[in-house]
């Protein structure tokens, strides 16, 4: 019997490896690099205990997991499919542009700025000062924006950032309507070097959810803590809230010097 749907996953063996866990991360990565269509069959809980001379058992809890992450569904009567859905990944090990990543899955990205507007550090929170390497007596000029994300007109990201008007003079709205990154790289010649942060879920008050056009409760992961550019100097403090039904942060060891942590957005289409 014809294996073609199993030939399109590379051959491997997991003699010495997790099993179930690497098993999951090829077909999981077969579908995000595209070897599947949308509504195409996904191998059979028998192909892939075929294939990789693994267990039934392990076979269908790679399924099972894979279904339950939105990758797959499963139809009476014809196995399972390739739901028809969009990835997109932010890392947390590194600076990654959201229109940037948005664009090479296919999405059309946007950004809404709410707030834009001029402060003084005095005034605000000791957490943003202190994130932004200012003095509790220090009166530098700051800039406040809040913006949403979005990719295929779906609110995914809410930003909350404070910037230091010192190291960006002369900041625009215009200049946060689209890539903050590029702005800063073409404008000022401002090279992002890295971020620290702490990842929290929270569940978001009825006044946030509702800019992510929901309205019963809905959980987001925070990413919260401070930008730094060439020398190790802060340019910005901010909180980051990914809606967690879209998002989940994934975390793979390779070794005690490489772990990289990211956040996997699945994203479904919506019907027109």
């Amino acid at each position: 019997m014809s294996d073609a749907p199993a030939a399109k996953l590379p051959p491997q063996s997991f003699a010495a490896e997790p099993v179930h866990g690497r098993l999951a991360d090829l077909c999981r990565k077969a579908i995000i690099d595209g070897e599947f269509q949308a509504g195409e069959r996904f191998p059979s809980e028998r192909e892939l205990a075929e294939r990789y001379s693994v267990s039934r058992a392990t076979a269908n809890k790679v399924l099972s997991t894979l279904i339950a992450e939105g990758l797959l569904e499963f139809q009476k009567g014809i196995g399972s499919r390739v739901r028809r859905r969009r990835t997109l990944f932010a890392s947390l090990r590194g600076m990654e542009s959201f229109t940037s990543h948005a664009l090479e899955q296919g999405l059309a990205p946007s950004t809404e700025v709410a707030i834009f507007e001029h402060c003084l550090s005095g005034a605000l929170p000791e957490s943003v000062r202190s994130g932004l390497g200012l003095t509790d007596t220090s009166t530098e000029p700051v800039v406040y924006v809040e913006r949403l994300r979005l990719a295929d007109g779906i609110p995914l990201i809410l930003e909350h950032r404070w910037v230091r008007e010192s190291l960006a003079p002369g900041l625009t709205r215009e200049d946060v309507a689209a890539s903050f990154y590029r702005a800063l790289e073409e404008k000022y010649g401002l090279l992002m070097t890295g971020e620290r942060h702490t990842v929290s879920a929270v569940l978001l008050d009825p006044a946030t959810t509702a800019l992510f056009q929901e309205t019963g409760p809905l959980v987001a992961l925070r990413v919260e803590g401070t930008g730094f550019v060439q020398g190790g100097i802060p340019l910005w403090y901010q909180q980051l809230y990914y809606r967690g039904d879209r998002y989940q942060l994934h975390n793979e060891t390779r070794g005690p010097l490489a772990s990289p942590v990211e956040l996997r957005l699945h994203e479904e289409r919506r019907s027109a």
